[in-house]
């Protein structure tokens, strides 16, 4: 049997939140007079380390709600070491991969701002996994925040918010492929935020075969209402992830 305590705080030590910062659209107060407005930040996805201390695997939609991203705005990576108490931050510098036809992502970091804080990478997989293959997940349900501070530059300077991820387990319940690319379903839902977060097939070692994404709505008495959660297999981008020289198996 696999340990799934082991696993999950193995996996835990390389999945991050994303924190986007948005800078302020300039407005007018009552008097007429130009005011700089304030800067915007949301928690609103999660990612996992395809690279150590370099490359995030991620949902596309976490950058911009599924739209283009805005070059405008800025986005920080935080690390929460065994759910404790202290959180690091890491800049995101660069988005290697963008595809946006499967709600797919890499982001590049740079060093973390308190040093000697490092990100180890989970092993990828890209051969399919049957129907009851039992997985796990880790992402970062989106936190209330608080408080945050932000420089004029838009770089986050310090908040106040509770940021701790959060593991589940379950089956592959179910896979096929849309325009050539495998999707899975799982028995497993997941929080707003705990997208981009990894799913796991718990083996020796745990392998990340694809990540949390959305959901496949169905059609019930009531409407339409959200039915399987499901994820893209990272097959769907084999090519863009050996050109970063992530280890795939």
């Amino acid at each position: 049997m696999i340990d799934l305590t082991t696993a999950i705080s193995v996996v835990r030590e390389s999945v991050l939140a994303i924190l986007r910062i948005r800078r302020p659209i300039p407005g007018a107060t009552a008097g007429g007079q130009p005011s700089p407005g304030q800067f915007q930040a949301s928690i609103g996805g999660s990612a996992f380390c395809v690279v150590a201390d370099r490359f995030l695997a991620t949902a596309f939609h976490v950058l911009n709600a599924g739209q283009p991203r805005d070059e405008s705005d800025r986005f920080f990576a935080f690390l929460v070491p065994g759910n404790g108490d202290l959180a690091f931050h890491f800049p995101v510098t660069g988005f290697p991969v963008e595809r946006p036809d499967l709600d797919l992502a890499v982001l590049e970091i740079g060093p973390c701002a308190t040093p000697g804080i490092h990100i180890p990478a989970l092993p990828v997989s890209f051969t399919p996994r049957a129907d009851g293959t039992r997985i796990v997940t880790v992402g970062f349900p989106a936190p209330e925040i608080v408080r945050l501070n932000v420089d004029p530059q838009g770089n986050y300077a310090g908040g106040h918010f509770f940021l701790k991820s959060h593991a589940n387990e379950g089956i592959v319940s179910a896979q096929y492929a849309v325009a050539g690319v495998r999707r899975y379903e799982f028995n497993v839902g997941w929080h707003h935020g705990e997208s981009g977060g990894p799913v796991l097939a718990l083996e020796r070692p745990s392998v990340a075969i694809s990540l949390m994404q959305h959901y496949r709505n169905i059609q019930s008495p009531h409407g339409t209402v959200p039915g399987p959660h499901r994820g893209c297999a990272l097959s769907g981008i084999q090519e863009e992830l050996g050109a970063l020289e992530v280890d795939g198996r």
